[in-house]
Parts: C-alpha cells; sequence; structure tokens
C-alpha cells in the first residue's frame, strides 16, 4: 500500500518515516519528503482553465507520455495497459527517472517545451505558481468529478494563492492509497469478548477496560519514533472534524489547532495514558520493535496504516485484522489519514490535453480501482469494497471496506505532523512528554500551536 505525488504527499512523507517494508515501491516514499502541503508560500493567481476542452476523444489517436518514479513503473504501467485495453487507439508510454532524482528532475522536464503529459507534483504550489500545470477546472465540469470523488480527495489538488486545500483543480483522478486504523489480534480479541466492531470511542473504550483488567495490553504502539502521532491524528480528526484539521495542515488563513477541539483530542489521549491504555515501554521502542510485540501476542490494538501488512511477519497472517477508527459516537462520521495514489496533474505545456484528461477520468473508474487494488491499494470503486466492516471478513475486504466507509463519510484527512517539519519534531517531543505523564493537554495544544504559528509566519 504504497502512495505518491501531490495529493498524496504528505503520505508518502509519512511512509517514508514509518516503514521499512520491503517491497520495490517502498523507495517511492521519500519523493515528496522535501516538499509537503504548506512547506511552498508562493501567491501567483492561478493559470485560467483551458476554455475549449472536448471529452470525444477516446477514439482519436494518441500517445501520451507519463513521468514515472521507478519504484512506481509497476503499478503506473498497469495502469497504463488498462487505460489503453479501454482506449485502444490511445496508448501511454511510462517515462521512468530514478526515484531519488524524480523531485529534481520535474520542473525541469515541465519546463520544457516537451513534457511529459501526466505527472505527480512534487511541489504543487510551487508548479502552480510557475504555471507549470494545467488548471483542470474545465475537465472537472466537463466530466462531473465533483460528483464521482469525495470532496476531501479532490481538495489536495486544489490551490489558491499559494493554499493547498481550496480553489482550482490542478491533480485529479480516482482514489486509492492506505487506510490508518485500528488493528486488532483477533485472539486477544476473542478472550475479552469483542464479539463486533466497535462503533463508537465509548465502545472501544470499553474493549480496551476489559483487556487491562484481563492482564492484557490494550494498545502496542512506538513513540521513540513519534508514532503515537497516528492515534494522534485519528483522534484530532475525530474531534476537529477531517477539514479543520486540513485546514491546519494545508495553512488556511486563520486556522488554529488551539482549539477546544484540539483539546478534548489530546485530553482523552491522555486519559489513556493515565488509564494505563499503552505498553509501558512506548516511549522507548521504535516501530519494529512495536511490529513484534503486536505480532508476538503482546498487546490488543495497534493504531497504524495498512503499509505495516509488508512488515508483519508472515507466519501471522490471518491472525490480525483491522477496522477503521470509530466515532466519536455511534452513527458518526468516520474519519483516517491517507493519500491519493490515483491522482496525476496534466502539464500545462502538454499537447494532449484532451487525451490526458480522459485518462484522469478513466482513473475514477473501477477498472483503474481493479489495478490500484491489485497492487496493494484500498480504492473507492473496486467493486468489493462496501463500507461496512466485519470482524468474519478477510483482511483484505476489511481493508477494501474501512476505505470505502471513510470514503463514504468524506473523511479522508492528513497527519498534522505534514504542517510543517517543526510541528514534527514538536509533535513527537510533546507526545513523548504526555506518555510520561509530564504533559497536560493544554500544554501540548500550546506547545504545538506555538511551533506552528512560526512555521507559518517564517
Amino acid at each position: 500500500m504504497i502512495g505518491t505525488t501531490t495529493s498524496r504527499t504528505g503520505w508518502r512523507r509519512e511512509r517514508a518515516r514509518t516503514t521499512t517494508a520491503a517491497l520495490a515501491l517502498v523507495v517511492a516514499g521519500a519523493l515528496a519528503a522535501c516538499s509537503g502541503p504548506g512547506s511552498t508560500t508562493g501567491g501567483a493567481s492561478a493559470a485560467a482553465a483551458p476554455t475549449a476542452v472536448s471529452t470525444n476523444v477516446g477514439d482519436k489517436p494518441a500517445t501520451l507520455t507519463l513521468f514515472s518514479a521507478a519504484g512506481l513503473k509497476g503499478f503506473e504501467q498497469g495502469l497504463a495497459d488498462a487505460f489503453h485495453a479501454k482506449y485502444p487507439k490511445i496508448t501511454v508510454n511510462l517515462q521512468v527517472e530514478a526515484d531519488n532524482n524524480y523531485n529534481t528532475v520535474l520542473p525541469r522536464l515541465l519546463a520544457s517545451a516537451t513534457p511529459p503529459d501526466l505527472v505527480a507534483p512534487a511541489d504543487l504550489i510551487g508548479e502552480v505558481k510557475d504555471n507549470l500545470l494545467t488548471n483542470l477546472d474545465t475537465y472537472s465540469t466537463a466530466y462531473g468529478w465533483e460528483s464521482k470523488e469525495p470532496s476531501t480527495v479532490l481538495a489536495p489538488g486544489r490551490v489558491a494563492n499559494g493554499v493547498i486545500g481550496t480553489g482550482s483543480l490542478y491533480v485529479a483522478g480516482g482514489s486509492a492509497g492506505p487506510l490508518v486504523g485500528v488493528f486488532y489480534n483477533k485472539a486477544l480479541a476473542q478472550q475479552v469478548g469483542m464479539t463486533s466492531i466497535p462503533q463508537s470511542l465509548g465502545e472501544l473504550e470499553t474493549v480496551m477496560a476489559k483487556a487491562k483488567a484481563a492482564g492484557i495490553t490494550p494498545i502496542v504502539a512506538s513513540n521513540s519514533d513519534g508514532l503515537v502521532g497516528h492515534l494522534y491524528a485519528l483522534l484530532l480528526g475525530n474531534y476537529m472534524g477531517p477539514q479543520a484539521l486540513l485546514d491546519v495542515i494545508w495553512h488556511k488563513p486563520g486556522a488554529s489547532l488551539d482549539t477546544p477541539e484540539a483539546r478534548a483530542a489530546t485530553t482523552t489521549l491522555e486519559s489513556w495514558v493515565k488509564a494505563g491504555y499503552f505498553n509501558s515501554d512506548a516511549n522507548a521502542i521504535n516501530q519494529d520493535g512495536s511490529y513484534g510485540q503486536f505480532a508476538g501476542g503482546k498487546g490488543l490494538f495497534m493504531f497504524q496504516g495498512t503499509w505495516i501488512t509488508q512488515s508483519l511477519p508472515k507466519s501471522f497472517d490471518g491472525q490480525y485484522g483491522i477496522f477503521p477508527m470509530p466515532a466519536n459516537q455511534a452513527g458518526g462520521k468516520q474519519v483516517s489519514m491517507t493519500g491519493n495514489s490515483l491522482g496525476f496533474a496534466i502539464a500545462a505545456h502538454s499537447k494532449n490535453k484532451d487525451a490526458a484528461a480522459l485518462f484522469l477520468d478513466f482513473l475514477t473508474t473501477p477498472a483503474a480501482a481493479q489495478v490500484a487494488v491489485t497492487n496493494g491499494y484500498p480504492a473507492l470503486g473496486a467493486g468489493s469494497g462496501t463500507p461496512v466492516v466485519t470482524l468474519d471478513q478477510t483482511l483484505t475486504d476489511q481493508i477494501q471496506s474501512g476505505y470505502a466507509k471513510v470514503g463514504a463519510d468524506n473523511g479522508f484527512d492528513s497527519w498534522l505532523q505534514n504542517a510543517a517539519p517543526a510541528v514534527a519534531t514538536a509533535e513527537t517531543a510533546q507526545l513523548q512528554l504526555l506518555l510520561a505523564g509530564k504533559a497536560s493537554p493544554d500544554s501540548v495544544v500550546i506547545a504545538l500551536q506555538d511551533a506552528y504559528s512560526k512555521a507559518v509566519t517564517g
């Protein structure tokens, strides 16, 4: 479950930080580490969208070039092949670049007279500012993308006045990416009487209390590397709502983390610390240590992303599952951090914009979603995912259904750490203090807001 590109920028940075999986695609995780949402401040006016576009191009010969990172070659070739199968007169050729060169080479290619037609932007704000990408608003209207995709899927591809999340659309396509949620040990869940998926935070807390009373560690976590940040971001999404959290991450003017909702999320996390729900060495171990504890039956839950399925021991297969973070109240909307692996941009100097836009529209179809699923990504529209997760589903179906549930709830957001490098550093330090009982919810939120304010104004 590997992601890439602009809408995926934060996910890629998170992926690089949190896993050492040995898949070839892993190297793509670091591609966008140098330029996340909000890391660039530019305010140039957006380029105007093309006024005359055609959607009737499927039977017209064309050759498109898709600029691909080497680690994603297999996945993106699968998309190109599936598109060609549907539109035999249009060929998509991959132009492959080494993963560690992708971000460096891309701006030069986009500025050339013969750029690749389709790209995964490395610096969306900067490339929009420099008029290197096509404004997709007209295509969005023509193809009805806003009715095909949740707004939280399209929002990371929008830019206005140097801020991601609103304004004109520059990255579009389907929706595929990791699901971050609650992994559980099946045997331990059965032991504590968890007979169904918890439908609220209260129900989740009841299960954790039962585990604690039975001598079972409720939550296995690693926080020497700050990975309690996964759980913290889930709680922030629950209490703040995904859009308010994204406003902070994307540096929307006036956005703030210093809110009653963020304090409530932090207070909930503190209450779990005080209840003794975490492994006692959470602040001392790293991700690999937490994987070992979880696979070794040392804890009931682990709040992580689906990329860890590539890192957990194969001997543990079939013994664990995953469900989305429960909403605060039963029946509420559910959230998850993710990134869009099916989103691409069209180069401003592309000579084949209409055909390239048809490719973006193809990415919203079940055929493209199936390519994503085949390559390990949960995806909206794959057909196998109904927005209901149950204990008797296979892991694959739980992942797909959980992703579908969050999509149906328009609940995709991102990690707080992606607001700025300084916020990531402050978050790790503050969560370590919170787990050690040396910080209060108020002091954590104040410290994080201070780091954020300095990053935004600096």
